[in-house]
């Protein structure tokens, strides 16, 4: 519907690309409307795999856009005859599919997801071109479901390339956004095998065949395919729109399961008969790749109708705040969605799940108040995990703002770094040799280090990680992980080796090259780049962490002292203390950005308050804040035993006091820390009149147990 030039923005000096809709054309009520509606849906997207809009233009009655200039190959040249490697597979699908999940999340249709409109940049990153037939969901025009080229008056002649339409388009019924799953699925075949599912030789025969035919197996095609990647392909490529996966979000969870697996190739049907394959997204094939999450509708008894929309909206909601968390796998709610009017047995519905952990909840009202109860069983032993009730007043106009309050808060609880639920998957794996885990496994074992933070848990969670990433090279969530710990090699000296900083970062990079749009991936880049004093590019990676993610509270907490740290106290207070009211389990380093504040301005009895909130006293930066604070405020005795315990912990403090501390607090603020650590005690070695380094042993310090 428009051609496109390659142009120079004279004002930026930067390429771009113009995409103009042709003169004799800009007349044409409908073609106007539809480059008009172009650009208000791609204008509303902001998303690494979607080309990006600059500007919408019109000079002398010329309507054009100008647009990212993608330098590449579209994906239709990119495919060889036998189809490409099962990693580069992955790694386009993943692409593909956040690309269409933050289009739908804006109520975006694609309608014309092909390989032409497909880039794979020259650094190999994809790129979504052409959302000029996108529908809007939420349109109120019904005739809008299927509009054909020349208007709806020219029979079977529908918008979108029929070789990668979906049945419901074919038929010219109402649209939404498993269409374009569909079309993934095409493609994701057509990478596959090289060849395309639904042939025909014009298109009145592709248009049958697609209505028609189910495609040939691809394991009959091409041997080497993990199975869970042939299973995917085909469940996107049901015929019925509800037998599909129901959001691309939970496209992009099943691929990392293909990643982090690193499942064996397969040869021929040789495997034994008592070992058979599984059928997609069974509860059997969940049950054996083990730590599913599952969460059941909300149940209401009443016969309110806004509080039976709030119970499914709640289990809605919460299954997508779960989907967030790239190392959750999380049934998909067309999977339980059985239950909602039967009384259910939860160890039962685990088995039929393949579930291991099974969330419920109620609604009950009471006048104008409202009870929310929720409760986690880990289904394997029957444990009663968690269980939370959220006592709200009930107003039916204000639902949404209820919905937004407390999803964030049961997601957070159960999911975040120190949640419920990585803790329950990480105990079982620290027994078992990091060299035995699986990718997937090695990311679960991980979250024991931040959850204890010790030199013995931090080798052993590098250990898994550095060998998930050489079997899946692929696995972001791996990558990132690592990223953290080699960071914490520089923050706290485990198991220290040369350039941390700089392994940090590569494996940061590689995180977010893999996942463009997983938090975790930016939180490690942003962490890294602090440290690194890259501050500019700090607070970037930062910010985006957190808007992937504002329900993960650890990620919220650590950005948000670490934003405090390179200055701006406000926002990472204010960070602090939200990160805070997600997860009422969070561990006492939630309060440092808070204390250090108060510190710093100088109010050392408000600081004293907020350090007793801390309650973490085998941490070292625990009893540098207790050792200053008391210091300034003249407490000494209460001082020298914060110097004694914290000498303890690290006897070598009074030699490496600014080096530590300047790793976290700027200049003033570590000569301010020094000077309340010097009034508490601390004889730091090196100054006029104090005494040698090794007169640690003249405060009671001890021997060094373990580094914290």
């Amino acid at each position: 519907m428009g051609e496109v030039y390659r142009a120079t923005d004279t004002k930026l000096g930067r390429e771009v690309a113009l995409k103009v809709l042709p003169a004799e054309m800009a007349h044409e009520p409908e073609r106007l409307a539809r480059f008009q509606r172009e650009a208000r849906s791609v204008a509303a997207l902001n998303h690494p795999h979607i080309v990006t809009l600059f500007s919408v233009e019109e000079a002398d009655g010329v309507h054009f856009l100008t647009m990212e200039l993608v330098e590449g190959q579209s994906l239709d040249h990119h495919i060889p005859k036998g189809g490409l490697s099962v990693q580069r597979i992955v790694e386009i699908a993943g692409g593909l599919a956040e690309a269409l999940a933050a289009a739908h999340e804006k109520g975006i249709v694609h309608r014309d997801l092909k390989p032409a409109n497909v880039m794979v940049t020259s650094e190999s990153r994809v790129k979504v071109l052409d959302f000029g037939l996108v529908k809007e969901m939420h349109s109120a025009d019904p005739g809008e479901a299927t509009q054909t080229l020349a208007g709806q008056t020219a029979l079977g002649v529908v918008m979108g390339t029929p070789a990668y339409m979906s049945p419901e388009q074919i038929a010219g019924r109402a649209l939404d956004h498993r269409t374009d799953i569909f079309s993934l699925g095409i493609i994701l075949y057509e990478m596959a095998s090289g060849r395309r599912p639904f042939e025909g030789a014009s298109s009145a025969e592709l248009a049958s065949a697609i209505l028609r035919d189910t495609p040939r197996p691809l394991s009959e095609l091409r041997a080497d395919l993990p199975e869970r990647l042939c299973q995917l392909i085909q469940r996107c490529l049901e015929k019925n729109a509800r037998d599909r996966f129901p959001s691309a979000r939970d496209i992009r969870s099943a691929l990392c399961g293909v990643t982090a697996e690193a499942p064996s190739i397969r040869t021929t049907a040789t495997a034994p008969a008592s070992h058979p394959v599984v059928e997609a997204d069974t509860g059997a094939s969940r049950a054996e790749q083990g730590f599913w999450v599952a969460v059941l509708p909300f149940k209401y008894s009443g016969a309110n109708t806004e509080l039976v929309a709030l119970a499914e909206g709640l289990s809605e909601d919460i299954v997508t705040g779960l989907l967030r968390f790239s190392y959750l796998r999380v049934i998909a709610q067309s999977s339980t969605l059985r239950y909602a009017h039967q009384a259910v047995d939860v160890r039962s519905v685990a088995k039929e799940l393949g579930a291991r952990y099974v969330m419920e909840g109620t609604l009950r009202q009471a006048g104008s108040r409202l009870r929310i109860a929720a409760q986690l069983v880990d289904a394997s032993s029957g444990t009663d995990l968690w269980a939370e009730a959220y006592d709200r007043p009930f107003r039916p106009e204000a639902v949404f703002e209820l919905q937004d309050e407390v999803v964030p808060r049961i997601v957070s609880t159960i999911a975040d770094t120190h949640g419920i639920l990585p803790h329950s998957m990480s105990e079982p794996l620290r027994d078992k040799n990091p060299a035995q885990l699986s990718p997937y496994e090695a990311v679960l074992r991980s979250f024991a280090h931040f959850q204890r933070v010790n030199a013995e848990e931090h080798a052993a969670a590098m250990a898994g990680l550095e060998r998930a990433v050489q079997q899946a090279p692929g696995y972001a969530d791996g990558w990132a992980m690592l990223s953290l710990l080699y960071k914490e090699e520089y923050t706290h000296g485990f198991n220290l080796r040369p350039d941390p900083l700089g392994r940090a970062f590569a494996a940061a990079r590689r995180a977010v090259e893999g996942a463009p749009s997983n938090h975790l991936a930016h939180h490690a880049l942003a962490a890294t780049l602090f440290f690194r004093r890259e501050l500019k590019a700090f607070r970037s990676a930062a910010e985006r962490a957190i808007a992937l993610n504002p329900m993960d509270g650890f990620t919220i907490a650590y950005l948000g002292f670490l934003i405090a740290y390179a200055g701006d106290w406000e926002r990472g207070c204010a960070l602090a203390e939200q990160a805070r009211g997600l997860n009422p389990h969070h561990p006492g380093w939630y309060w440092f950005p808070s204390f250090f504040d108060a510190y710093r301005k100088g109010d050392y009895r408000g600081a004293l308050e907020v350090a007793l909130k801390v309650n973490m006293p085998g941490f070292w930066r625990t009893n540098v804040a207790f050792a200053a604070v008391y210091g300034q405020l003249g407490e000494v005795e209460a001082a020298r035993s914060a110097v004694r315990e914290l000498l303890t912990l690290k006897p070598d403090f009074a030699v490496v006091v600014r080096e530590e501390l300047k790793k976290w607090w700027r200049p003033e603020l570590v000569e301010q820390l020094i000077d309340g650590l010097r009034k508490g005690g601390l004889e730091i070695a090196g100054e006029e009149g104090t005494a040698p380094a090794n007169s640690a042993a003249k405060t009671g310090a001890g021997s060094h147990s373990r580094s914290v």
